[in-house]
C-alpha cells in the first residue's frame, strides 16, 4: 500500500491527519508562553465580565472598553468562569478551536473548489502550519476569530454560486459566519479577506445570472447586519459620548499609528514560515501561467492573494499579525505549485525547471530538518534547558524527517514531501516548546508581580497604581484585579480611609508628598520584575519594575504622634 492509496480521496484519513496535526499545532502546551499585551488585554476584559456579571458593557481595568467587538471576550469569559481566569491552556482553548475551524473551512473550500480532497488536505497542511496562523491559533487574541469566521462564509458563498442546491441554507450561514465575523473584530476581516475574495472570483470565473441569488442574499445580509450591528446599536444608544471618541480614535489609528511604507507587506511570504520558498516560486508568474495547467485556479489564488497584500498596502497603520488574512489565499496559492509539481512527476513529463524549482525548495527544508538539532543544542541542551532524552529523541526525529525529504526528492514524491514537512513541524512543537521558558525569561532578577495574588493579607484591599510611569495591563492581568490610577500630586487626600495596596516603579515614599506621608503607613511588602530580558538588554522596560507597599492610613491622633516623632528626630 502506497501513500498515495492512503491519501487519494480517502476522507476519513483526512480527517485523521487534520485532527492529530490541528492538536499538535493548536493546543498541545499551549499555555508555555507568556501572556502578550492583546492577550492580556482581552483576558482582563473576561475577568470583569465574571466578576461584575456585566457582558453588555465591557470594561477593561474598570474603564469602559468599547474599541473592540466583544465576541471573542465572551468566549474567553465562559471558559475562563468555568476553568477559571489563571488557566491559560483554556484561556487559549478557544483561539485553538477557531484555528481548527479555519482548517475545516479550507478544506471544504477547496472541495468547492475543484472538487479534489487531495488538494484539500494540501492545501489544509499548508494553512494550519504557516507560522502566524499556528501562533493566532495558540493566543488569545482576536484574529484568528474574525477570519476564520470570514473563510467559513466564503466557502459557503463559493459554494452557493458554484451550486444551486440548498440555497437558503448556505446563505442564511454565511450571514451567521459574516455576522460573526464582524462582532469579533469590526470590518477587518471584511477589507481584508472578503473583498479580495470578490476581486479575484468575479474577475477569474465571472459568475452570471447573479439575479436569481437575490432573495438568499438579502437573508443573508438581513442576518448578517442581526448579529453584527445590534451591540453597536446598543452601546450607541446607551453610552453614545463614549462610542463617538472610540470611533474617532480607532479611525485615527489607522492613520496615525504604526504607520509604515507602502512596501511593508511585500514580505508577506516569510509570515508562512516554513512555506516561505514554495510561496515565493509560486509567485513566478510566467513560469506558472505556461507550465500549470490549473491556469484559472491559479490566478485565482495569485489575485486574491494581491488583492489582499495590495489593500492592506493601502492602509498606513500596519503590523505584521494582519497578515495573517493574506496566508489564506497563500496556501492555495501554494496548493496549486505542489500539485503542479505533483502531476508533471506522476506523468513523467516535468521540464528542467520543475526539477530545478523542486529541488531547490525540498532541499531547503530538509536543509534545516538536518540542522535543527545543532541549532537546539546551542539554545537548549548545551544551556541545559532540555533534558538529554527530550534532545535525543528531537534530534533523531528531526534527522529521519531529513533523510525522509532526500528520498522524496530522488522519487519526486510530493505528498510524502508535504506530510514530511509537516512532521517537522509537529515535532518542533512537541520537543521545543515545552523548553522555550529559558530561552523567552533570560531575567535573572525575574519575579512575577502575579505572586501579590498568594498575600493573603492584602487580597481583599484594593489596588492603586502610583507615579510617573505607566501601568500595563500585562501587570493588571498578573495581579488578579482591578487597579485604578491614583495621581497623587493632584489628589492630595488619601483615596480610602482603610488598609490600600499601591503599586509604584519608584519607591513609594519617593513617589507621595510629605503631607501625605504623615497621614499614612507605609509597608513595603516587594519589588517585583515582570521583565523577561535582563538588564541593560533594549527590552528592558522600567515600567516592569514595581514595589507593591500596603498602605494603612491613620487616624488623628496616630497622624499627631507621627508628627512628633518627625520632628523629635
Amino acid at each position: 500500500m502506497t501513500l498515495d492509496s492512503i491519501l487519494d480521496n480517502n476522507r476519513y484519513t483526512h480527517v485523521i491527519i487534520l485532527i492529530i496535526a490541528c492538536y499538535i499545532s493548536f493546543f498541545l502546551f499551549n499555555s508555555e508562553f507568556f501572556v502578550n499585551i492583546m492577550e492580556a488585554r482581552n483576558f482582563v476584559t473576561a475577568r470583569e465580565m465574571i466578576e461584575k456579571n456585566n457582558w453588555l458593557l465591557p470594561t477593561m481595568n474598570g474603564e469602559l472598553r468599547l474599541a473592540k467587538p466583544p465576541l471573542p471576550t465572551w468566549i474567553t469569559a465562559i471558559f475562563g468562569s468555568m476553568f477559571g481566569m489563571e488557566n491559560l491552556s483554556m484561556l487559549r482553548f478557544p483561539a485553538g478551536i477557531m484555528g481548527s475551524l479555519m482548517v475545516l473551512f479550507m478544506y471544504q473550500f477547496t472541495l468547492s473548489l475543484n472538487g479534489n480532497r487531495t488538494k484539500a488536505l494540501s492545501n489544509s497542511l499548508i494553512l494550519l502550519t504557516s507560522f502566524y496562523v499556528l501562533f493566532m491559533s495558540r493566543t488569545g487574541t482576536w484574529d484568528i476569530y474574525c477570519h476564520s469566521f470570514m473563510l467559513g462564509a466564503i466557502w459557503l458563498i463559493h459554494n452557493s454560486f458554484k451550486n444551486s442546491n440548498g440555497l437558503w441554507l448556505k446563505f442564511s450561514f454565511a450571514g451567521v459566519f459574516l455576522g460573526l465575523s464582524f462582532l469579533s473584530k469590526g470590518p477587518v476581516a471584511f477589507f481584508a479577506l472578503l473583498l479580495p475574495f470578490f476581486i479575484a472570483y468575479f474577475t477569474i470565473y465571472k459568475p452570471k445570472n447573479l439575479r436569481r441569488y437575490w432573495k438568499p442574499i438579502a437573508l443573508c445580509l438581513f442576518i448578517f447586519v442581526v448579529i453584527s450591528f445590534w451591540w453597536p446599536v446598543y452601546i450607541t444608544l446607551t453610552h453614545a459620548q463614549e462610542a463617538a471618541t472610540v470611533s474617532k480614535l480607532e479611525s485615527g489609528s489607522w492613520m496615525n499609528r504604526h504607520v509604515r511604507p507602502f512596501y511593508y507587506y511585500w514580505n508577506f511570504p516569510i509570515q508562512s514560515g516554513i512555506w516561505t520558498f514554495f510561496i515565493i516560486t509560486s509567485l513566478f508568474v510566467p513560469y506558472a501561467l505556461k507550465n500549470f495547467k490549473a491556469k484559472k485556479e491559479y490566478k485565482f489564488a495569485l489575485i486574491w492573494t494581491l488583492s489582499s497584500i495590495i489593500l492592506l498596502s493601502i492602509i498606513p497603520e500596519k503590523k505584521d499579525r494582519y497578515l495573517l488574512p493574506v496566508l489564506i489565499p497563500s496556501a492555495l496559492l501554494t496548493g496549486q505549485l505542489l500539485h503542479h509539481f505533483y502531476i508533471v512527476f506522476k506523468n513523467d513529463c516535468s521540464n528542467k525547471m520543475d526539477r530545478l524549482l523542486f529541488g531547490i525548495n525540498i532541499w531547503i527544508i530538509a536543509i534545516l530538518a538536518f540542522s535543527i538539532p545543532i541549532a537546539a543544542f546551542f539554545m537548549f541542551q548545551h544551556e541545559k534547558l532540555m533534558s538529554f532524552h527530550s534532545f535525543a529523541l528531537f534530534s533523531i526525529f528531526s534527522e529521519l524527517i531529513a533523510v525522509s525529504l532526500i528520498i522524496c526528492w530522488i522519487n519526486r514524491n510530493i505528498r510524502g514531501m508535504i506530510i514530511s514537512t509537516t512532521a517537522l513541524l509537529l515535532i518542533v512543537v512537541i520537543f521545543i516548546i515545552p523548553h522555550t521558558g529559558g530561552i523567552l525569561n533570560r531575567n535573572p532578577e525575574f519575579k512575577s508581580i502575579a505572586e501579590v495574588r498568594n498575600i493573603t493579607d492584602i487580597q481583599h484591599c484594593n489596588y492603586y497604581s502610583i507615579g510617573e510611569h505607566q501601568f500595563r495591563i500585562e501587570l493588571v492581568y498578573e495581579i488578579g484585579k482591578e487597579v485604578k490610577e491614583w495621581n497623587t500630586k493632584e489628589q492630595i487626600n488619601l483615596p480610602e480611609k482603610k488598609p490600600f495596596v499601591v503599586i509604584s516603579t519608584e519607591n513609594p515614599e519617593d513617589v507621595f508628598l510629605p503631607e501625605q506621608i504623615k497621614k499614612m503607613q507605609i509597608s513595603i511588602i516587594d519589588q517585583y520584575d515582570n521583565n523577561k530580558q535582563r538588564a541593560g538588554k533594549r527590552r528592558n522596560k522600567t515600567h516592569f519594575k514595581k514595589y507593591v507597599s500596603l498602605i494603612t492610613p491613620l487616624n488623628d491622633s496616630e497622624t499627631s504622634r507621627k508628627k512628633l516623632t518627625i520632628l523629635s528626630n
